[in-house]
């Protein structure tokens, strides 16, 4: 597993190690420059002084000044040692210094420059060591020595053993800084870290037991504020969450037990002692609405199951939305017939896409819903609409909703009247129409009573199906 503290302290240090490498290169370059400046200075006002001295000579009578820079030295001083030595335009030796045992070497490319009158400079191998020269045409001083150039050299290697020793100090320095640089990129880590490992450890704290809780670690830090507020609002979710998923359990519970009760009790009735075929035959009826009862439970609780865990509809087809309302409807006629009521249905032909099984549970739920409420003689409309959406408006003619109740009606396992019987129903109806709207991309919504009093009024949007407006080129 990969540790940002490592990842960071690395990253710093690279980036340090990166920057102090620039910068001492740079140094040991700058400081070459500077050294090799210096010395050509030196040699080169040392030029100057010799020729103004010898300028009233001329040829193999010139002199040089052997002084403190010009003597013969031995031992570790020797590299502090300047020669000089005279030279004819056409690279012929004349005279050299005294601390010269053999003639210097003039590079060919400072002959040349110099013998056109100006100052040349070049670094050469002599003997087995590196020299600086400076040539100097003596021309520049005196009409006698127009046909002269005067070479002074040194030694480059203190200049070499101060770049050497001076290199080992930035790369001391780099290791160094590289090494801090990592060391502080741990411990910035940690320091930067440590408000979300006391967050983490609050989360951790939290169990199922305890959602309620909230998350108050460094929310008041502005960095740290989004990450709170993001696992806070998570925790509100989980807790609702929960709350809805216990409420759910406890009241399927209770719905599951009631008709199970109701089994095993007419089952040990009709066990305790022998009876007829009829009183057999009427237990078994009685144990069917049941089972019937328990597998309708079964189907609403796996379809807001589905909802609940957004699965995608198994079976989606194009619909032909009015005959799917006309069909449903049919199926309440007799329900209806044997209160009074009406049933109608108008609206223009609508295609929409959807599983034709869930959409007519949708509708049928809400038909189901408005016949029961309906009063004795009215009329339950269902009216078809086509705007942005498919809209199907379902209307009766009963009681309406009590305004307390209407936080309430798509809850699930609500009853609205606690007075009615529970095998009017689970009080799944208008929550299972809901998650299926929903799961079509649509929305279920109560409209309110109808004005004048009396009568729910809900209201289906479903998601139309799309067809070009004109017909492609490719099918004429």
């Amino acid at each position: 597993m990969k540790s940002f503290r490592a990842a960071l302290a690395l990253r710093m240090a690279l980036g340090v190690l990166a920057l102090l490498v620039a910068a001492g290169l740079g140094s040991v370059l700058a400081l070459r420059g500077i050294l090799y400046r210096q010395l050509d200075g030196t040699l080169l006002h040392l030029a100057e002084v010799e020729a103004q001295a010898g300028a009233a000579a001329s040829g193999p009578d010139f002199q040089f000044h052997e002084g403190v820079l010009l003597a013969a030295r031995e031992g570790p001083s020797v590299e502090l040692i300047r020669y000089a030595q005279l030279w004819t335009l056409q690279g012929q030796p004349l005279v050299r210094s005294g601390n010269l045992s053999a003639d210097l070497e003039l590079p060919g490319e400072a002959l040349v420059e110099a013998g056109g009158g100006r100052v040349a400079r070049a670094t050469q191998t002599w003997r087995g060591r590196k020299i600086r020269s400076v040539v100097y045409p003596l021309e520049l001083v005196g009409a006698a020595h127009q046909v002269h150039l005067l070479q002074v050299a040194a030694p480059t290697e203190p200049l070499r053993q101060t770049l050497t020793r001076f290199s080992a100090l930035v790369a001391a320095l780099v290791v160094a800084g590289t090494v801090g640089a990592g060391a502080l990129g741990m411990r910035l880590a940690s320091v930067a870290l440590r408000p979300t490992g006391e967050i983490t450890a609050q989360a951790e704290a939290i169990s199922a037991g305890t959602l309620s809780e909230r998350i108050t670690a460094h929310a008041d830090v502005e960095e740290f504020t989004r990450l709170v507020t993001v696992l806070n609002g998570m925790l509100d979710r989980l807790d609702r969450a929960f709350q809805v998923q216990r409420h759910f359990t406890a009241d399927a519970s209770h719905e599951l037990r009631a008709p199970l009760t109701v089994l095993k009790g007419d089952i040990d009735v009709a066990l305790k002692r022998e009876r007829s075929a009829a009183e057999y035959r009427e237990t078994l009826v009685r144990c069917r609405e049941e089972v019937e009862r328990l597998a309708r439970l079964a189907s609403d609780l796996l379809v807001l199951a589905r909802s609940d865990a957004s699965l995608p509809l198994e079976h989606v087809a194009e619909l032909d939305l009015l005959a799917l309302v006309r069909r449903v409807v049919g199926r309440f006629e007799s329900a209806a017939g044997s209160r009074g009521v009406r049933l109608t249905v108008t609206g223009p032909e609508t295609t929409v896409s959807g599983d034709e099984r869930l959409l007519e549970r949708v509708v049928g739920n809400l038909v189901d819903n408005a016949v029961k409420h309906c009063r004795a003689g009215g009329e339950v409309r269902v009216e078809l609409a086509q705007n942005r959406e498919a809209e199907i408006t379902v209307s009766d003619e009963g009681p309406g909703v009590s305004p307390e109740h209407v936080q309430y009606l798509f809850v699930r396992f609500f009853r609205g009247d606690p007075a009615r019987q529970r095998a009017e129903g689970s009080g799944l109806g208008l929550a299972i129409a809901k998650a299926g709207a929903e799961v079509h991309g649509g929305r279920l919504e109560f409209l309110g009573n109808r004005a004048g009093g009396g009568g729910a009024v809900f209201r289906l949007n479903l998601p139309l199906v799309a067809y070009p407006t004109e017909r492609p080129d490719y099918l004429d």
